[in-house]
């Protein structure tokens, strides 16, 4: 794999702010404490370190020295580069979770015969332990538990020293103080010709954290793919006129302003510009989420990404690529990326308290203690046991098994909790808003209702239209399509910009919109679709009119009542949809939304203002298109629903895999519940640590019960996070069942 080239300071001369690459990162403390380094470099006014991106979005003053940050930056352990958005991050992602995984499987392997010697010393069957066999045991754990933390754990202790360093000390910081304490420990007692030995400790906090790092991993290999996705969602060639008039296919990134281009029927449009020929209607749902075809005249603006469905056009070129809206909303969301804060997590912040007062306390007691006249040896001991009981294990595992559970607990539901901070944080938001098509609704039109003229069945009505329709590209024909209708096909056919002349059966046959059939010199009976939020397909055959199709996009079965019962929980809702006000008035209601809850006609940077202007402390965004991903970005919780593009899943912090809108519900009480483990499990860490701490400082701890208490409290953290998982698989097993039981 190729490295990413150093940073240049070179290549941002005359702006004042941009995105730098990060090599080197482990971990969310590290990012931490990278951006604390660079924000302290005279001139720098900002420095938003992004684990998931391995890069900083960094803003400066004029004249300010950039290549010091770097030099800082440096002494660190870390490396500036350019910054890699495309497939060479994904590269070293995949080679990082390579190197992460081998280290595992080394913490594992070894890890296991660590345990298995230490669980024989702590139960001691037939005084083991206090012969020649109970110290080859205990140097047998210690060489087995070498390879652990020298090599797998090597890169937890560095990135524990660096923020300890510059004074943001994070989880790595407490497991290094435990991995620490406990092989001191361990090698104190070896040394004085005891048995007592605590490597297994450092073998469990190295494993777990390891594993947690593996996980973080997997998720930044998928966020690494989002913007790119943006990018292959778009074709990279276009048919380019000349000035002959002749269309020669060329890489869109040759076709300049001013020039012209032409899109076929059915091909996505690869550059901005203005219809400069005809008229032709566009899916455009990839950036407005519409799910009904528009119309768009000559001289009015197209986009890239927009579906030509109707005939041939020609385009005038605005934008090209890098300028491109869809270009644009690529450099948002990586700016968003940047933007969105790290969850300070409580573990984090205690963090900060425990790591001085264990080692303080520590060296008080070894320093009283022969201050009092007490024995070397007897001193030590104690300060000893005070640094086992310091070794904060049960409180860096709380949050960390609370995620893991909860994460199992979501997976039951089909639901995915893609980061630590999602499953704690979900279950703090006090609103929640919704995108309407393909996510409170099913995303594709569908046959509502159908009016005939007297005479005229259903079945033959179906079957005309589907037959007239047959192989026309767009959503509305294929809804016509399936709507049941089969038997008849068209012996002619000719489409025009807005509707299609056939013969079936002997019948001419007319299908389109109202403007067509008037065209035609046919007038329709008036109906009051667009007030339902419905579109009007209407046929007629032989110069009469025969029937009119209204199809709309369908509710979600599930949709009102999983709103009502966020409702019913004290949440805040809305709707916020690029779709024209008619059919999200009437999706809404359905819903069960207030009007003022319901937001109409919103671009993609609309939706992310209505994000991030919310009075709400807290919000998140279910949303599964492109046109979404901004917002999902800039919630503190993004969402991805049932069936979301692939980019929207890369960039969302929680993916509901199955189970529609009421999976939402779900994944809000699940996390509820985690919060509350989380909580217990803290409480009970700072409670355990405070209480041995005080007891261990007056020596009425010997060191062997300080690492059995250590290892108890351990395991109470953890069977009281697997609560929740085991209490979710009860109740998934009973159909019906409800997830508010408390956990």
């Amino acid at each position: 794999m190729t490295a990413a080239a150093d940073f240049d300071p070179a290549s941002l001369d005359g702006l004042d702010r941009g995105i730098v690459g990060i090599d080197g990162l482990w971990c969310p403390s590290c990012a931490a404490a990278v951006g604390r380094a660079m924000s302290a470099v005279p001139g720098i006014t900002r420095a938003q370190v992004s684990f998931a991106g391995a890069s900083a979005a960094i803003a400066w003053e004029k004249g300010t020295d950039l290549a010091a940050m770097a030099r800082k930056v440096s002494a660190m352990g870390y490396r500036l580069t350019a910054p890699d958005l495309g497939d060479g991050m994904e590269e070293r992602i995949v080679g990082e979770m390579r190197r992460v995984a081998i280290r595992l499987a080394v913490s594992v392997v070894f890890g296991m015969w660590t345990m298995l010697l230490s669980i024989l010393l702590y139960i001691n069957p037939d005084g083991i332990a206090d012969g020649a066999t109970g110290r080859a045991f205990a140097l047998a754990a210690g060489a087995m538990a070498v390879p652990v933390v020298a090599w797998a754990g090597a890169p937890i202790l560095l990135a524990g020293w660096r923020t300890a360093r510059v004074g943001v000390p994070g989880m790595d910081t407490l497991v290094s103080l435990g991995v620490a304490g406990a092989v001191a420990a361990s090698v104190w007692s070896l040394a004085t010709a005891r048995c007592e030995v605590w490597f297994d400790t450092a073998v469990m906090l190295v494993t777990l954290l390891t594993l947690g790092r593996l996980i973080e991993m997997a998720t930044l290999r998928q966020s690494s793919r989002s913007i790119a996705a943006l990018r292959t969602a778009l074709p990279e060639t276009a048919r380019r006129i000349g000035e002959d008039g002749k269309a020669e296919e060329v890489l869109a990134s040759e076709v300049r302003t001013g020039e012209r281009i032409r899109v076929a029927a059915g091909e996505r449009v690869s550059l901005d510009g203005l219809l400069s020929s005809g008229e032709s209607r566009f899916d455009t749902s990839v950036l407005t989420g519409e799910s009904v075809p528009r119309s768009i005249g000559q001289g009015e603006e197209v986009q890239a990404g927009f579906i030509n469905l109707s005939r041939m056009v020609e385009i005038a070129v605005t934008a090209e690529m890098g300028a491109r809206r869809i270009d644009r909303m690529g450099v948002d969301i990586a700016t968003a990326l940047h933007a969105r804060p790290e969850i300070h997590r409580l573990a984090d912040r205690l963090a900060r308290v425990i790591v001085p007062l264990a080692l303080s306390l520590a060296l008080v007691t070894l320093l009283v203690g022969l201050a009092t006249g007490m024995a070397g040896a007897a001193a030590g001991l104690r300060a000893l046991s005070v640094l086992i009981i310091a070794c904060p294990c049960a409180v860096a595992i709380a949050a960390p098994v609370s995620h893991l559970a909860a994460t199992g607990a979501a997976a039951v539901r089909g639901i995915h909790f893609r980061t630590q901070a999602a499953s704690e944080s979900l279950g703090a938001v006090e609103r929640v808003l919704f995108d309407k098509t393909g996510t409170l609704t099913e995303g594709r039109p569908v046959l509502r209702e159908l009016h005939l003229q007297p005479g005229l069945s259903r079945a033959r009505a179906l079957a005309l239209a589907a037959a007239a329709e047959h192989e026309v590209v767009h959503p509305v024909a294929r809804a016509l399509r399936e709507s049941g209708g089969q038997g008849l096909l068209a012996s002619t056919s000719e489409r025009f910009s807005d509707g299609v002349a056939a013969t079936i059966d002997g019948v001419d046959a007319l299908i389109g919109s109202r403007g067509f059939l008037l065209r035609h010199g046919i007038a329709p009976p008036e109906t009051q679709a667009q007030d339902a939020g419905l579109t009007a397909v209407y046929l007629a055959a032989d110069g009469n009119w025969a029937a009119t199709y209204l199809l709309g996009d369908a509710l979600r079965p599930d949709a009102a009542a999983t709103l009502s019962q966020l409702r019913s929980e004290g949440l805040a809702l809305g709707m916020a949809s690029g779709d024209a006000e008619a059919p999200c008035a009437f999706v809404g209601a359905e819903a069960g939304l207030a009007p003022d809850e319901i937001h109409a006609a919103c671009t993609p940077e609309q939706k992310a203002e209505l994000v991030a202007g919310g009075k709400a402390a807290s919000t998140a965004f279910v949303g599964d298109g492109v046109n979404d991903m901004l917002a999902i970005v800039r919630a503190d919780v993004g969402i991805a629903a049932t069936d979301a593009s692939p980019s929207t899943i890369a960039l969302a912090d929680v993916v509901i895999a199955n189970g529609g809108m009421s999976a939402v519900a779900e994944a809000i009480d699940i996390s509820r519940k985690a919060r509350r483990v989380l909580r217990q499990n803290l409480v009970f860490s700072v409670g355990y640590n405070a209480v041995a701490l005080t007891l261990a400082v007056f020596g009425t701890v010997p060191p062997l019960a300080a690492a059995v208490a250590m290892a108890a409290s351990s395991i109470m953290v953890i069977g009281n996070a697997a609560r929740l998982r085991a209490g979710v698989y009860t109740r998934s097993a009973q159909p019906g069942s409800s997830l508010s039981a408390s956990a």
